[in-house]
Order: structure tokens, then C-alpha cells, then sequence
């Protein structure tokens, strides 16, 4: 969550004045426009999710009245050759919050120009269309500058090794080596909860500058993400207590779920090959119980994964069992949840929601903020969030038994001297009496 005062947190709460997203434009240590951006809208989104280097992404239209801000070099006000963007977020009638520091990576000016013919006694232009004693001239009449902007870890993404590199010093550590990669970029700091480990001199960065800062913080259960003061913090992954709770008609305007089938297996086979002739080896891991089981309600679902890592059936084996067990660990229900506008939460915060059921009560269900959204034109709307809750912790809330227990405890075969007796004497079923 980013800095925010009890003040502008309690302002956030209730009635206030139209709140204001506020930007300047930096170039090499200094303003690059002596005025903050006319913002006439804008949308910040952020992600936590893995496989996204780059979490969060910024989009502005900026008002261009006199074309002074419509860029046509790299080093201009809003250019792409170095130009950061310092984002706060005004509270109305409280404070601020600090949202961060984007470096400009696209831009697109769209401006109007007017022309007009005036006449001009004893003006001649040789070769001009215009007629004698007439003068062509044109006025600016305003733009709009579209800018798209990172945040400063797609510096890091861009800085890739020019060569293999191997961890520094005699002993190194990977909160040490994490700093060390992105010195260069800006500070870091790390949170409550994540514990540093040592690295190992043989491990090896190949090219991937940003890849190897997850895969460092990845080995110690954290991740990264960017602060409001242009900073990284170093969080952990687990364990955090939830930073907010969102209430029914006290900032929670609506809460949305779905469900997909995609990506629920029940069988994993993993292959690999055996020696130097290349022989296969095969391991397969199933869910024997549980909603899921193979066999059961759910089907047959198997997925497939093949590595020349795995050398051994004992190890193909083992990384099927390892797959099939973070299934299990990582089933959630996603919440869609739309909020009043919340600029301090941030993808990576654990919160809570409060959910109205049908009987009448609320269940507060606890979830990973793993998307956040927000815009405006140029006054803030809602915040949206996608919330991801452990499937168990639902399962508790509601009152439903957790995942899978209830269907491992036995049960009566469903046969046919075990049909209701009012369905009457049922025929025997061959090919002769089919339909």
C-alpha cells in the first residue's frame, strides 16, 4: 500500500471535494515543463501478476493549447528520450498521495492548424498560390498530446547484460544481489516479513536484467513492486494481514465473480528422457479426491509438461506430484470489485471485501489484490480491482465444506437395484431395445 496520511484516509471515506491527479514532467534531473500537465483524462492500471515485468502502466491526454508540448524531438517536454512523469494523487479538502515516477514511452500529438487569407497591399510571393497583394498565413489552434508511460522498471527491462554475469562477493545474498542489479535505476527497499537467503556463486544472469530480479526474489518468497516515491519495495508473497476492508454501501459500489473451466486439471504427465540414447521417461501424478478427482463429476483433464531436465522417472514423477499440489494450493475465486476512488491500494495488498448473500448477511472474504484499475476525465471514478480469494477461505465464509472434503468420505454406489423404487421395474438394456 502506498504512504497515506489518516487525514486524506479518513477524506477518502467519506464527502470531499473533487479529487485531482496531478502531473509533472521531468527531463535529466530537472522540470522539463515549469507547469503541471493539463490532464483533460487519464488511466493507471497495475498488475502483480508474474509473468508481467512491467506492472504498471500509465495513459494521459494532455492539453497542447499553443503546440508547445506536441513533441518533435526525444529531449522535448514529453518526449521519449528520457523524460519521467512524477504522478500524485490530491485528495480533495486533505492531503496527497504519492502514486509514482513513469518514464514517457509513447506519444501521439494531435493538433489543428487554420489558414487564413489576408490581403496585404504590395505583397508579392513569387510562385505563390496566393493572388497579388494577398498573404497565406496559419494559426495554431490547439491539441491534445496522448502519452503512454511505465513504470521505471522498464528501465531495468532494458538495461540487459551485455555479457553472462555470476553473483559478486565472497558470500552473496539475494536482497544483495537485487540491489545490486538496480542500483544503477533507484533505491530499494524491503518490507516487513521477507527474509534474505544466500545465492549461490555458481548461478549465472544471462541477458535478462529483470528476469533475474524476479527469479532472486522468487527463491525467498517476495516479489517487487514500484513506491510512490520512484523506490522499489521488496514485499512478501504470504503472510501479510489485509491493509483494508471494503464495506457494503461504505465504499463498495458493486462486486462481481465468474468461473472458468480453463485450467482445472486432474491428471498431470510429465516427460522427459532418460541417459544419452534419449529413452522416455513418463511420470504421471493424479487428484484421487476432492470436486475435481479423476473420474469423478469434473472428468478427465489431463495436462502435459515436458522438460530435458527431467532425467529420471523418479523425477518425473515428483515434479507431477509438485504440479498437481500447486494446483491445489493456488485454486481461487476472482472478485471483480468496483470502489470509490482508493489511489494507496495498490496490486500486491491483501484485502478484504464484504460480500452481501442472499440470506441477508455480509461474509468478508480475504484476497490478493492482483489488478488495479482507475481513470478519469480528469476527476477520478471508480477504482476497479481484480481480487483473488483462496478457494478455501470462500469455502469457510460462506459455510460450505472446504475443497474436496466433503466428497472423500464414502458414499453409496448409484446402481440400478439401488434406483428409487417409484421409477417401477426398469428393462433390461440391450442393442435390441435401444430407442
Amino acid at each position: 500500500m502506498l504512504p497515506i496520511d489518516d487525514v486524506s484516509r479518513a477524506a477518502l471515506d467519506g464527502s470531499r471535494p473533487a479529487d485531482e491527479l496531478v502531473v509533472w514532467a521531468w527531463y535529466d534531473g530537472d522540470l522539463a515543463w515549469p507547469d503541471p500537465l493539463g490532464v483533460v483524462s487519464w488511466s493507471l492500471s497495475g498488475s502483480s501478476d508474474a509473468s508481467t515485468k512491467v506492472q504498471r502502466q500509465l495513459s494521459l491526454k494532455v492539453a497542447d493549447a499553443d503546440g508547445s508540448l506536441s513533441p518533435w524531438l526525444f529531449d522535448d517536454p514529453l518526449g521519449v528520450g528520457g523524460v519521467v512523469l512524477q504522478v500524485v494523487y490530491r485528495v480533495g479538502g486533505a492531503g496527497a498521495v504519492n502514486v509514482g515516477w513513469f518514464r514517457v514511452e509513447g506519444n501521439s500529438p494531435d493538433g489543428s492548424v487554420n489558414g487564413y487569407t489576408l490581403p496585404e497591399y504590395g505583397y508579392l510571393e513569387p510562385d505563390s498560390a496566393a493572388a497579388p497583394h494577398e498573404r497565406r498565413t496559419f494559426a495554431f489552434t490547439g491539441a491534445v498530446v496522448d502519452v503512454d508511460a511505465v513504470d521505471l522498471t522498464a528501465d531495468v527491462d532494458r538495461d540487459k547484460f551485455l555479457a553472462p554475469q555470476s553473483p559478486a562477493g565472497t558470500s552473496p545474498t539475494v536482497l544483495g544481489e537485487v540491489t545490486r542489479l538496480v542500483q544503477r535505476h533507484f533505491p530499494m527497499v524491503v518490507d516487513i516479513g521477507v527474509t534474505d537467503a544466500s545465492v549461490s556463486r555458481k548461478l549465472v544472469y544471462d541477458r535478462e536484467r529483470l528476469e533475474a530480479v524476479q527469479d532472486l526474489l522468487a527463491n525467498i518468497n517476495a516479489r517487487f513492486r514500484m513506491g510512490g516515491d520512484g523506490e522499489m519495495r521488496v514485499y512478501p508473497i504470504t503472510g501479510t494481514d489485509p491493509v483494508w476492508r471494503v464495506e457494503p454501501g461504505q465504499g463498495l459500489v458493486s462486486v462481481h465473480r465468474k468461473q472458468t473451466i480453463d485450467g482445472l486439471y486432474n491428471c498431470w504427465v510429465v516427460e522427459g528422457k532418460e541417459g544419452a540414447n534419449g529413452k522416455p521417461v513418463t511420470g504421471t501424478a493424479y487428484l484421487r479426491t476432492g470436486l475435481l478427482r479423476w473420474d469423478g463429476p469434473h472428468g478427465r483433464v489431463p495436462d502435459f509438461y515436458s522438460s530435458e531436465m527431467i532425467t529420471t522417472w523418479s523425477q518425473a514423477v515428483a515434479y507431477a506430484e509438485t504440479l498437481r499440489d500447486r494446483q491445489a494450493a493456488s485454486c481461487a475465486v476472482e472478485l471483480e470489485v468496483e470502489t470509490v476512488p482508493r489511489p494507496e491500494i495498490q496490486a500486491g495488498d491483501r484485502i478484504e471485501v464484504g460480500c452481501p448473500m442472499p440470506a441477508g448477511h455480509v461474509v468478508y472474504l480475504p484476497g490478493e489484490v492482483v489488478s488495479v484499475s482507475a481513470g478519469g476525465s480528469p476527476i477520478p471514478g471508480p477504482t476497479k480491482f481484480t481480487v483473488s480469494c483462496a478457494y478455501q477461505d470462500v469455502a469457510a465464509a460462506i459455510g460450505r465444506t472446504p475443497f474436496g472434503d466433503h466428497l472423500t468420505s464414502s458414499k453409496p454406489a448409484l446402481t440400478w437395484d439401488r434406483m428409487p423404487s417409484t421409477w417401477g421395474a426398469l428393462p433390461a438394456l440391450t442393442w435390441n431395445n435401444l430407442p
